[in-house]
């Protein structure tokens, strides 16, 4: 069993509106999970057995719109980011925040608990390269990660669809290295589901919603979104029995693009797969449920399988 978690920088849960390119534009495989309602509002609740759509607070009691460093902070870890930093901080964390995250993280929760979590992502030897890079301004994602002491995936593993690339089809790739073949979203989901025969827990991030929603670019929004839609199909659509998809954001933006900023929008939590009963029991527990939610959820579902081989007799792992 694995649990997959998804997470898609820069979407909130907005409002059933002309501005709002995740209630415009068609997203089939979301709407089929949550009853046929787009990734709005509107949406939250159950689904049938499979599917669960939390509203989650990711303002978490600081004043001001949420922001990228320190909410991200927030799902790897547990802890509230923004209250221990005193502020929502923006973009790539300052050396307080990142050393904050790297003490304790998901991965390390992870290790700490007999399983196996891995990130995704892609990196170039470009990246490495880059002197802010160099200077230690990196995400929130890459620090917990590198934390880890694990490797990042590099280009070699893409291309052995070991990876999968932030953009999901690699499109971003092809100026710079022209040997990257550019994919369809349904493999690069296929290439996720690959990674959980060898770990409990694989991580993605997706940040051109983020982008689009900072433009205010329709054509960018809609293009992304429907690429990522067809990207959660295939992963739902692949999902062994046993595994579960967990998708959350940091803070609304692309949901609203009458505005630059980001918006105060609660931001999805969406749950499917052997997880769900776990998970709505789980947020039902706890008396707000906010992006600190995110790794104990992750680590309860992982528990909640061990229970469950150790009732038939099955070892961990």
């Amino acid at each position: 069993m694995s649990v997959f978690l998804l997470f898609i920088d820069g979407v909130g849960l907005g409002e059933p509106a002309d501005w709002n390119p995740w209630y415009t534009e068609p997203t089939p495989h979301l709407e089929q999970a949550l009853g046929g309602i787009s990734l709005i509002r509107d949406a939250v609740g159950r689904h049938g057995e499979n599917c669960l759509l939390l509203s989650t607070d990711a303002g978490l009691g600081v004043e001001g719109l949420p922001q990228s460093a320190t909410g991200q902070a927030t799902i790897f870890t547990g802890r509230n980011g923004p209250k221990a930093m005193g502020e929502h901080q923006r973009g790539l964390p300052f050396r307080r925040l990142r050393e904050w995250v790297e003490r304790d993280n998901l991965y390390r929760q992870a290790d700490a608990g007999g399983w196996k979590a891995t990130f995704a992502n892609s990196y170039t030897r470009e990246f490495f390269e880059l002197p802010t890079t160099r200077r230690g301004w990196i995400s929130v994602s890459t620090a917990t990660m590198l934390s880890s002491g694990q490797p990042l995936r590099m280009l070699d593993q893409l291309l052995k669809g070991c990876a999968v690339h932030h953009d999901l089809t690699r499109r971003s790739l092809v100026e710079k290295n022209p040997e990257v073949p550019v994919i369809e979203p349904e493999l690069a989901a296929r290439h996720l589901l690959g990674l959980g025969t060898d770990y409990d827990v694989v991580v993605h991030e997706f940040f051109l919603t983020d982008l689009a929603g900072h433009r205010r670019d329709p054509v960018l929004a809609g293009r992304v979104i429907r690429e990522y839609d067809r990207f959660f199909g295939a992963v739902l659509l692949g999902l062994r029995e046993e595994d579960t998809v967990v998708l959350v954001s940091d803070h609304g933006n692309s949901e609203d693009l009458r505005t630059k900023t980001h918006t105060s929008h609660p931001v999805p939590t969406l749950v499917a797969g052997a997880g769900t009963d776990a998970a709505t029991r789980f947020a039902a527990e706890r008396p707000v449920w906010d992006l600190t939610g995110i790794t104990p959820l992750l680590l309860h579902l992982l528990k909640q399988t061990d229970g469950k081989r150790e009732e038939r007799g099955e070892g961990h792992g």
